[in-house]
């Protein structure tokens, strides 16, 4: 086998012990191409404890450093970065990286505004370095099959998809910058996984009209620990209430360019019942999909009354088949449903996506998750945003030309990035 790429986990936070748990599933596989070797946080406390997990979890410990420019004259060989940081500090982060020499996986989303979308694309096309960015739903073979079962026809023409997320009430979701405008409040930091697994669903939006809410003006510590438990740590120094500056919900309807309508609510304030549902109605039939990194099959609901929601589906999608990782993490090439932890869920597709930066560093190849194709994820999670503000719907073609940004404008300002906003 060809040389482990050599990267550097920077950040080493909630978030980056996650991804670790994945490079630790793709060290178990026949496949490793990737060798962690370096950990970079501001907080040397963090960037120790990832380096400790490490070294039980792959066998050596990685060096430990507090800045990337350090790190990189220390360990010349290194060849990526793998970049977890609170997405507010992803642009700057990311393009210190490339100046550095180094090929990067960004955590989702890419920037928390098109224009630091744009200077971290700017960046990997000036160094000519992979730029990669970790957006994991659509990598979950439940959406694979989905997406497959779309292909192939099974449920004819697609017509309309309704994506709903509705929950939160008034708790501190994880961490309190999650609830900031200029660091990515939830439904950015959340909802950009929606917006992507839509366009993976759907393709590309051509208009957009929506709106969006801050609907709690105080929110106020709660005892969950996160996704897989990762976020315990942050507990005992979290303030008991926060003040929000970003809004906390998203409502909109999208016409896609093929045709199809989109009805998506992403609501990190609703209170009462949870909703967590996403289906896909055709000319034939629907699809209904039950939540994420869960294993939950697919329904597929024909007109005849027929619901096939076994074994039975993988007939209407001959099209779909894992690549050999996946197939070798989540057993067989046609998984239609699995049983596993969230953790065990997450690590799992996390390993994906570092097997494919180690094969584009290896062999010159594009990833699935280009930067283009992230900033049309933060352009859609957006849209409703700036729709809102300027009262009229906005097209793909506004947002990234810089023609809707007013919500995006002020962070940018917040942000001191105002000369990336798009002409």
């Amino acid at each position: 086998m060809a040389p482990r790429v050599k990267y550097a986990a920077v950040g080493c936070g909630g978030m980056g012990r996650r991804h670790l748990r994945g490079m630790a599933a793709l060290y178990s596989s026949s496949q490793c191409n990737m060798e962690l070797v370096a950990a970079c946080d501001l907080k040397p406390e963090q960037a120790n404890l990832l380096a400790d997990e490490a070294e039980q979890l792959l066998g050596t410990r990685p060096r430990v450093f507090t800045d990337i420019a350090q790190m990189v004259r220390d360990m010349p060989e290194l060849q990526a970065a793998d970049v977890t940081v609170e997405s507010g500090f992803h642009h700057q982060v990311a393009v210190a990286c490339f100046e550095a020499g180094l090929h990067v996986m960004c955590e989702k989303p890419m920037g928390v505004s098109i224009g630091t979308c744009n200077l971290i694309i700017a960046a990997a096309k000036k160094t000519g370095k992979v730029l990669s960015v970790a957006e994991n739903y659509r990598r979950d073979p439940i959406h694979r099959l989905a997406r497959a079962l779309i292909d192939d026809g099974a449920i004819g023409t697609p017509r309309m998809m309704i994506q709903t997320s509705i929950g939160g009430g008034d708790r501190i979701s994880m961490t309190p910058w999650r609830h900031m405008k200029h660091t990515a409040s939830m439904p950015v930091d959340g909802g950009v996984h929606e917006a992507d697994l839509m366009r993976f669903y759907m393709g590309d939006f051509a208009l957009v009209f929506g709106q969006t809410r801050l609907h709690e003006a105080v929110r106020f510590k709660s005892d969950s620990a996160g996704p897989g438990g990762f976020y315990a740590g942050y507990l005992p120094t979290m303030p008991d209430s926060i003040r929000p500056t970003g809004d906390d919900a998203l409502y909109a309807f999208i016409a896609f360019e093929n045709g199809a309508v989109g009805l998506w609510i992403d609501d990190h304030a609703g209170h009462g019942m949870r909703k967590n549902e996403r289906l896909v109605y055709g000319s034939k039939g629907s699809l209904q999909t039950f939540g994420n990194r869960n294993g939950k099959p697919t329904a597929l609901h024909l007109d005849d009354g027929t619901v096939v929601d076994d074994a039975r589906i993988l007939d209407y999608a001959p099209s779909y088949k894992l690549n050999p990782l996946a197939a070798e993490l989540f057993g067989g090439e046609r998984v239609w449903t699995y049983n596993f932890t969230f953790n065990e869920v997450d690590s799992k597709i996390i390993a994906t996506e570092y097997f494919e930066l180690g094969e584009c560093i290896r062999t010159g190849g594009e990833p699935e998750v280009t930067g283009e194709e992230a900033r049309a994820d933060v352009a859609l999670t957006y849209a409703p945003f700036e729709a809102g503000r300027l009262g009229r719907p906005v097209t793909l073609d506004d947002m990234v030309s810089g023609r809707a940004y007013v919500y995006q404008g002020e962070i940018d300002q917040i942000l001191g990035v105002a000369a990336a906003i798009p002409a």
